[in-house]
């Protein structure tokens, strides 16, 4: 069974109330959310019509902060950021939920290629993983999170660097990028978990394995970006995870499927 079913079937184990922002609509957009209806109750935040329950609000900056609201005062099971900005949806989350400040998140990736390999993706957005400091959070965070929400997930991980071994000494930001790889692959071994420098060659670990950490967030965010855009494959699943404090679903705004989205939100609701 892929990672996304066992959460799907967790989704359809008990309807919950699911909010979501959108804002602008087309028939994909639509048919997901239609598909949705099928798993779980969808609430429309922005610009609800074709008979979605859900509030109209035209303020786009108070659009995702007001669902925030809602879910803190139990007016929804959980929700999916959608089309609304990706910060206000998280400084609203931290407010609500009385998070400091500096507490960093985790937004790890559940990704599916064109050839339907299925894989987890962190680092995806650009300020992330820029000192091995923070790829080590980073990766620890994200595997304690997937071993308490997938308990047979066996993490087999593929670490980038900037460039092969061959190059190392040629440049000092591509040297220093392989020698943090080389360390974080150390840490993670001795933490027992199979891993291995795979330097540039994503197409290569994606044969093996199931859990890529690239060189930094904004290779991430560019990696994620052309798979999903340009290379035909799918952002499935995509939390917000703040430890200690809560979880949403997360997503790009320029996504046209939200049925994975909706599934994974009503997943991670509690029993």
């Amino acid at each position: 069974m892929s990672l996304f079913q066992t959460l799907e079937d967790k989704a359809k184990q008990k309807r919950r109330r699911i909010g979501i922002s959108i804002l602008r609509w087309n028939d994909p957009i639509r048919a997901s959310l239609e598909k949705a209806k099928a798993i779980a109750d969808i609430i429309v935040y922005g610009d609800p019509k074709y008979g979605f329950n859900g509030v109209t609000n035209d303020n786009q900056e108070e659009v995702g902060r007001q669902m925030v609201r809602d879910y803190k005062a139990g007016k929804l099971d959980q929700f999916v950021r959608g089309q609304v900005d990706d910060f206000g949806t998280v400084d609203e989350f931290k407010k609500q939920f009385g998070v400091p400040d500096d507490l960093r998140r985790f937004g790890p990736a559940l990704m599916r290629d064109a050839f339907d390999r299925e894989f987890w993706m962190i680092l995806v957005s650009n300020p992330e993983g820029q000192t091995l400091e923070q790829k080590v959070r980073y990766a620890d965070g994200v595997l304690a999170w997937l071993k308490e929400m997938f308990p047979s997930f066996v993490p087999k991980v593929a670490v980038m660097a900037t460039c092969r071994p061959g190059s190392v000494g040629r440049d000092p930001v591509m040297t220093q990028s392989y020698e943090q790889a080389e360390s974080l692959v150390s840490h993670l071994s001795g933490e027992g978990i199979e891993s291995k420098n795979v330097h540039i060659e994503i197409e290569n670990a994606i044969t093996w394995s199931n859990f890529i950490i690239p060189a930094n967030g904004t290779i991430g965010n560019q990696i994620f970006r052309a798979l999903c855009y340009l290379g035909r494959g799918k952002i499935l699943v995509c939390p917000t995870i703040l430890p200690g404090y809560g979880i949403y679903e997360d997503d790009s705004r320029n996504e046209e499927d939200w049925y994975p989205h909706i599934a994974a939100a009503a997943a991670y609701v509690k029993k």
